[in-house]
């Protein structure tokens, strides 16, 4: 063995006979000495050179060329000499030990020789020939290495550039540890599809996993279980199965509840791919969960509800917030009446909050405001002059691409057709893969941990969690929690530090949500977008009609023009082939009381229609879903669906009864029901008869609903928005609002 350096010279960067260029003129390399290297120049008026091998390396001009004259490219690594330095003199003399055979493998001539040792020739020998024969010169030499062993470690040694120093350690002591075993990797791909696919199914035990096993073995590898050894390798023995299943924790998975089953098989493959976007609004991500806090429904029931959030992927703003009942219904199934949950059409007025700033509301922490916060206030005020006006510290962003799972409302047409008219694409997630919505996820987490607690109606975060006699206790309204949630955002969630968000310019400060606003909008800007009465029209739920001499019918409601304008289109056929040559009709689902018809002729126009008996629901806050359940009530008892006057009376009988409530106790007083998180300004349809007159309306207004006492509304302590009617028994309690 060699155990010094001296006398080595190894950069596989130039050898014997290369031509460098070195100080401007041409060289040969003739000899190395050591760390020198003696060079003959290719004129004749230079004589030659021996120098150190540094000082030619570290020349600016310096370079290996091949024999047209190109520059060959250079190695990261330096001299094997320079590199052997900092190790210790044994660890120096087993690494040149190790790579003096490398070499001889790799090239067939140990480093120094010119000619090839017996067995090592490259013109008479295979590569496996040589590693054949190493592998007999060292085992005769006492050291075990078989020749796919000696090629794996050439290999390894020609990935780090011929860097001996990698030869120095065994891979087998330092691997990680199989938990396979020796066992073919077609069974273990095997045992963990068999355990996936057991995840959503009822528990069972390992065995019922190893007959799936075998029987999969059997239909799959027909052909290889012919050969004995193939045979030997795939049916494995009973114990031998389950020691792997122990060994790859799938026997543990199999032991536990099928939810966390199940969220277990919803996790993708590692390493996840992370969110990027760099301007807001260009990635965000919505996403719906069960809200974990029982509220009041409008029957004064305990119910649950949904919440849905937007959060955009730059910034980490929440961008809007909704709270929606979620209520299983009355009657068997498939014929219950009552049943709500999150609709398409709450997820389009979710999209339309992103396009206006938040107003505050009376009572708010004045840090809610935005003045009082990191956004660049002045800036916004200047540019959309909504900001002048009291508003929360949300950002206003208008999203481009939003990323939804594949739920029935985000799969809807009435959906997609919003989302087209508003210039914004659509990224579906994979089915039951949470993770492609992890930020969402994550806000939902940080509710809960921050915020829904802290409420009176929390149920924690499952079943067993849960406290007793929730349900009695004081709940909040929709109404009322949709209030909470969205002075937490301002207050809490918008202005408190994200270790996700950092800045290239201070990238040792973790910055919040508006913080992260403030930096990303004076490098991309900001532009107002505000919808106008013409364009909430066209958010609202479509529906196809005929016009007749009673007017048009919507979900069994006659809807009439008071001022005649819908005459000239009685009995006309629209011209539109694929809708049967029917017309254009928009219903807001929470004010069903008017809609609107449109005519496409001459520049297109909207003309607005009333329900026929609007009088008889003056005084009641109906919906289209109170419509829906009492025209199924009445089929259920016999009645027809045709039958409007009396469906208008069921639907005003229902809403007394809701209003008396299951109990003296907890519903004695009329409560205004929930009829979606934001009202769309549409135009104003009371005078028919009256032209249309230019109108200029917020683009998000509130929730119809305020936390402050009736009281002092009515001694003018407060001055009440035109958009939110008041409600007295929606005050929620000092004592129970969530904490800053």
């Amino acid at each position: 063995m060699t155990g010094t350096v001296s006398g080595w010279f190894e950069t596989d960067r130039v050898r014997l006979g290369d031509l460098v260029r070195w100080r401007g003129a041409l060289w040969e390399v003739t000899a190395f000495q050591g760390r020198q290297i003696s060079l003959r120049p290719q004129s004749g008026d230079v004589a030659p050179v021996d120098t150190l091998w540094r000082e030619v390396e570290s020349a600016p001009d310096f370079a290996v060329l091949d024999e047209n004259g190109q520059d060959v490219a250079r190695r990261q690594l330096p001299a094997l000499g320079e590199l052997l330095e900092a190790a210790t003199p044994a660890e120096r003399e087993k690494a040149l030990w190790w790579h003096e055979h490398m070499k001889e493998l790799h090239t067939g001539l140990r480093p120094g020789c010119t000619t090839a040792r017996p067995g090592y020739d490259p013109d008479t020998t295979t590569f496996k020939q040589r590693c054949q024969t190493k592998s007999a010169e060292l085992a005769a030499a006492g050291i075990e290495f078989s020749w796919r062993a000696l090629d794996d470690r050439r290999r390894a040694w020609k990935d780090a550039d011929e860097n001996p120093l990698v030869l120095l350690y065994d891979g087998r002591k330092t691997r990680t540890p199989d938990p396979g075993g020796r066992t073919d990797k077609r069974v273990i791909a095997l045992m963990h599809e068999v355990t996936a696919r057991h995840a959503r199914e009822s528990g069972g035990r390992v065995n019922r996993v190893y007959e799936d096993v075998e029987t999969l073995i059997r239909q799959r590898y027909r052909q290889e279980l012919e050969d004995p050894r193939e045979a030997e390798r795939l049916l494995l023995p009973r114990s031998t199965f389950y020691t792997r299943m122990h060994e790859l924790g799938l026997t543990k998975q199999l032991k536990k509840t099928t939810r966390r089953r199940s969220r277990q098989d919803s996790k993708p493959q590692r390493p996840y791919t992370p969110s990027v976007a760099l301007r807001p609004g260009q990635l965000v991500q919505i996403d719906t969960s069960p809200l974990k806090i029982k509220l009041i429904g409008d029957d004064g029931r305990a119910i649950s509800a949904e919440l849905t959030a937007a959060i955009d992927v730059a910034s980490r703003s929440c961008m809007a917030l909704m709270i929606v009942p979620a209520v299983t219904g009355e009657g068997p199934p498939g014929r219950r009446i009552g049943g709500r949950a999150t609709k398409a059409f709450d997820l389009v007025l979710l999209l339309a909050q992103c396009f206006a700033p938040l107003p505050m509301r009376p009572g708010w922490d004045p840090l809610t405001a935005a003045r009082n916060s990191a956004l660049p206030y002045d800036q916004l005020c200047a540019a959309d002059a909504r900001f002048a006006e009291a508003v929360a510290a949300r950002p206003v962003i208008h999203p481009r691409t939003i990323v939804i799972d594949q739920g029935s409302p985000y799969l809807s047409d009435h959906f997609k057709m919003v989302c087209s008219f508003l210039g914004i694409s659509i990224e579906y997630a994979r089915k039951d893969t949470p993770t492609d919505k992890p930020l969402a996820e994550a806000f939902f987490h940080g509710f809960a941990d921050t915020c829904a607690q802290y409420v009176k109606g929390w149920t924690g975060r499952s079943f067993e969690q849960r406290g007793y006699g929730i349900e009695r206790q004081r709940l909040f309204s929709i109404n009322q929690m949709q209030a909470i949630a969205e002075e937490w955002v301002a207050l809490d969630y918008q202005q408190q530090p994200h270790e996700g968000l950092r800045s290239p310019l201070y990238p040792g400060m973790v910055l919040s949500p508006n913080q992260m606003y403030d930096l990303l909008v004076a490098r991309y800007g900001y532009r107002p977008r505000q919808l106008t009465a013409e364009d909430n029209r066209k958010l609202l739920v479509p529906a196809w009609v005929t016009v007749t001499d009673k007017g048009v019918q919507i979900d069994n409601r006659t809807y009439r023009s008071l001022d005649g304008r819908l005459r000239c289109l009685e009995g006309l056929d629209s011209g539109l082939a694929h809708k049967n040559g029917r017309w254009e009709a928009r219903y807001y689902p929470y004010y069903p009381d008017s809609a609107w018809v449109y005519d496409h002729r001459l520049g297109g126009r909207w003309i607005p229609v009333e329900f026929l008996y609007r009088h008889m629901l003056a005084d009641l806050p109906w919906t289209h879903y109170h419509w829906q359940d009492a025209a199924e009530e009445r089929a259920l008892g016999g009645g027809s669906r045709e039958d409007e006057v009396a469906i208008t009376l069921a639907v005003k009988e229902r809403h007394r009864r809701t209003r008396r409530g299951p109990t003296a106790r907890q519903a004695a007083e009329p409560r205004l029901p929930f009829r979606g998180v934001i009202r769309l300004e549409t135009g104003d349809t009371s005078d028919s008869a009256a032209p249309d007159a230019p109108l200029d309306p917020d683009t998000v207004p509130a929730a119809p609903s305020l936390p402050v006492p009736a009281r002092d509304i009515d001694n003018g302590r407060y001055t009440l928005p035109s958009f939110a009617p008041a409600d007295p028994q929606d005050d929620p309690p000092a004592s129970t609002a969530a904490p800053a």
